[in-house]
């Protein structure tokens, strides 16, 4: 503008002398315009995945309605889809989308999810297993009943998720905005300061003052600085999406980059999460056998939904054991459960638990012989749960889980990103040791009830240490929570996954590689694009207000290839960025 008012005033006055700088002005300008239509075009790419993620919806489906013309017999008959309530029986047919979330009541078929968590083997489903919205049927006919729909779906809440989380800002980007804020500022006092040097001092010809205070101005770029981050930050977050990793936001993409120490739980994390029975041992002093000691175990548990629970509970139905009628019925989170039959007091649990001993008038004694038998399944990595009659201890059921096949590797993978690895676990040292010994984990925290996981995670903050928990219970939510990163298995509970920061839409445990790569990835392409805004702006800025021309009195840039140079920065930042899409955070599936 300084440049073209200058040159229209010359224009007008007929200076004969007058430099004029319309074709430096018209120059500059179509470089703006060419630059813009450029980061726009790139800009709009961070949007495609919420497209795309839209896109999956689909528009109509077949539901099973009763026909009141034809006595009331069901018929399945096409409605929009967003016209489905909870409790509709839904239609699939092999090719079909998957309409909305339900629990399937007829027929088996084989549905590719990956589209939502990235699996590409299709999952196969029979009745009472879930299926997800937006997700399709391959090969059989089902039905399911809706439970999700509308907004409620996990589709939804992946996009509502993502949009929310591209917009949001990482710290890094707060100072970024703070360098700008003072960017213009400063640029302009350059100019302006450089250009009276020229003019007055070096006694220079006013068009060179003017040619020095426009370059200035069109060479810096607080374009490229401005967009170092966000645009990162929303490819990142896109990334991963697309990986089946939910980033609740740019702040916890960036803490994943400077995550140091690393929290597993054990059971449904680095377990499979579907432990079974190995033993059942009498204490053959009180006269219970086996099929006794498993029918008042899984009595109790039949009450439960943890894991250890349903393994005694499945253990006894299939040896087709029935259940007694208990009173009383008290769950004690981190110890076990206790209820009465035929007014006797039951107690399933910890074997060595203070809350066995309370309930036992201050003893549990536990005979040599199965206090050996303890031992020996703990170090199995077996977990022992005692079952007391009164004061008596009448037997043992072992139960053991299976740690995923992918546990070990990815420990691995982590220690050699540099960062300490934890397991924690309710069992004690000993089974939690057996455990830790196979995946290769150093530091265990070992019998830590379920309200104290969150005690634990901020002993560790408080000695500076930046940690990541992972888990999938309930009684993980509270860590997951209090940790900088809360990192939750959509295998989980819906609390643990609402308390979790980030969401792993397929709960292996390769995604947590995923998680902390693209979050190291994208913090080393911001601090990439930020160096090389500042390196860019202080070596243009500083030949354009005319250093090289005091040293040499002859090289100058002009305000044509201050824009070309604009640009350039501009595309250097952009491309850049574009990488993170280009990413591959794991080659080992």
């Amino acid at each position: 503008s300084v440049a073209y008012s200058y040159s229209l005033f010359s224009l007008l006055a007929d200076s004969a002398t007058a430099t004029i700088f319309f074709e430096a002005s018209a120059s500059v300008l179509t470089i703006f315009t060419i630059g813009e239509y450029l980061e726009g075009r790139v800009i709009r790419t961070t949007s495609e995945s919420i497209k795309n993620l839209l896109a999956l919806r689909p528009k109509t489906a077949v539901v099973i309605r009763k026909n009141d013309k034809k006595g009331k017999e069901e018929e399945e008959i096409v409605v929009d889809a967003d016209s489905i309530v909870i409790g509709d029986i839904v239609v699939a047919k092999p090719g079909d989308k998957i309409a909305v979330d339900g629990v399937v009541v007829y027929g088996e078929s084989s549905v590719d999810e990956s589209m939502i968590t990235g699996e590409s083997i299709p999952v196969d489903k029979k009745i009472g297993d879930k299926v997800i919205g937006a997700t399709i049927n391959k090969n059989g006919y089902i039905r399911f009943r809706a439970t999700a729909v509308g907004s409620h779906t996990i589709l939804a809440s992946i996009i509502e998720m993502v949009e929310r989380a591209r917009v949001s800002k990482a710290p890094i980007q707060r100072i970024a905005g703070k360098a700008v804020k003072y960017f213009i500022p400063i640029v302009l006092f350059i100019a302006a300061a450089s250009s009276i040097y020229w003019l007055f001092i070096a006694e220079q010809s006013i068009a060179f003052a003017i040619t020095i205070f426009a370059t200035v101005l069109v060479v810096s770029c607080p374009c490229a600085l401005g967009i170092a981050t966000p645009m990162v930050v929303s490819l990142g977050i896109d990334k991963a999406a697309r990986e089946g990793v939910l980033i609740k936001g740019g702040e916890y993409l960036e803490k994943l980059a400077n995550i140091d120490t690393v929290i597993f739980d054990k059971t449904g994390t680095l377990t499979k999460g579907k432990p079974e029975v190995t033993d059942v041992i009498s204490n053959n002093n009180n006269g219970y056998n086996q099929y006794e000691i498993l029918q008042i175990a899984s009595s109790l548990e039949n009450r439960s939904e943890h894991p250890i629970a349903q393994a005694i509970i499945n253990k006894a139905s299939k040896q087709s054991i029935p259940t007694l009628e208990v009173s009383q019925f008290n769950s004690i989170s981190g110890h076990g459960i206790m209820a009465f039959y035929q007014e006797k007091r039951i107690f399933v649990g910890s074997p060595t638990t203070s809350i066995a001993t309370t309930l036992n008038n201050g003893s549990s004694i536990i005979p040599q012989r199965l206090q050996s038998e303890i031992s020996k399944l703990e170090a199995e990595g077996k977990t022992v749960v005692a079952v007391y009659i009164e004061d008596k201890l009448v037997g043992l059921i072992a139960v053991a889980d299976t740690l995923r096949e992918d546990a070990k590797h990815t420990i691995d993978e982590i220690k050699q990103m540099n960062k300490e690895v934890i397991l924690i676990s309710g069992d004690n040292e000993r089974t939690a040791n057996a455990i830790a010994n196979k995946l290769g984990i150093n530091n265990v925290l070992a019998q830590v009830m379920p309200e104290t996981k969150a005690q634990e995670v901020k002993k560790l903050q408080d000695q500076g240490k930046k940690v990541a928990m992972i888990g999938d219970g309930i009684n993980d939510a509270p860590a997951l929570t209090q940790a900088d990163v809360g990192i939750a298995m959509s295998s989980g509970t819906d609390v643990a996954m609402s308390s979790g920061h980030v969401i792993l839409m397929k709960s292996d445990l390769y995604h947590v590689l995923s998680a902390f790569k693209i979050g190291q990835y994208s913090f080393k392409k911001i601090k990439q694009n930020l160096a090389m805004s500042f390196a860019y702006n202080a070596i243009t800025i500083s030949i354009a207000a005319g250093l090289l021309y005091g040293v040499t009195h002859s090289v100058i840039l002009t305000p044509a290839l201050a824009a070309l140079g604009w640009i350039i920065s501009d595309s250097a930042v952009f491309g850049n960025s574009l990488l993170v899409r280009k990413f591959i955070p794991n080659n080992f599936k």
